[in-house]
């Protein structure tokens, strides 16, 4: 098995030698689709998985920038071609009100419901800085979009379903030499997120 390598050159990093789980594959295909529409951004968990972290990383969130209706139901419309579904009830224009709130849809292959990915828009400073400052990932020659490390690690430790602790922890542990500490640190206190949150062994 070849080893874990991660190389940083300025906002891209290099992993070398991960192994691909069900949910890379998934999510691999479905950011290709995803991209013929929009740019995205991941704000979850997830992408501890991506750095190499050994558990399951389940809970994949792509951020997105607000798009119009058309183009919202043109993406939908290319993913249903491909073999995608909402697991959310409703119609297409039930799914872009909750796409443009920020409350977001979940899309899975057909006639499964694992994995899925939470699909929003962003409405927030916040997301606007992750998508305008993401880190390009590449990830056994597979490109992926992760929000900066400074920002992602608090939006994994905010309550919700965003990931845990241990995959925050994991990510600043394997990656504490390129990460802002101080700019870490402002934007836990600026979302309100406990910094005993951040457990490091």
């Amino acid at each position: 098995m070849q080893e874990l390598q991660i190389t940083w050159n300025d906002r891209t990093v290099t992993v070398d030698g991960k192994t691909a789980t069900d949910t890379d594959r998934f999510v691999e295909a479905l950011a290709d689709e995803i991209w013929k529409y929009s740019g995205y951004t991941i704000t979850s968990g997830y992408a501890a998985s991506l750095f190499g972290h050994p558990g399951p990383c389940e809970e994949v969130e792509f951020t997105l920038p607000i798009i119009c209706l058309d183009r919202f139901y043109a993406m939908i419309e290319c993913l249903y071609e491909a073999g995608y579904h909402v697991m959310n009830p409703g119609e297409c224009e039930d799914w872009f009100r909750l796409f443009i709130s920020g409350t977001g849809v979940r899309i899975a292959r057909d006639d499964e419901f694992f994995p899925n990915v939470h699909i929003r828009a962003n409405p927030l400073d916040s997301d606007r800085y992750a998508y305008l400052n993401r880190l390009k990932v590449i990830v056994n020659g597979k490109r992926f979009f992760v929000a900066p490390l400074e920002l992602l690690i608090p939006f994994i430790l905010m309550p919700g379903d965003r990931g845990t602790p241990e995959e925050a922890a994991y990510l600043y542990a394997t990656c504490k030499d390129q990460i802002k500490e101080i700019e870490l640190r402002n934007w836990m206190d600026h979302m309100g997120v406990d910094q005993a949150l951040l457990r490091v062994e």
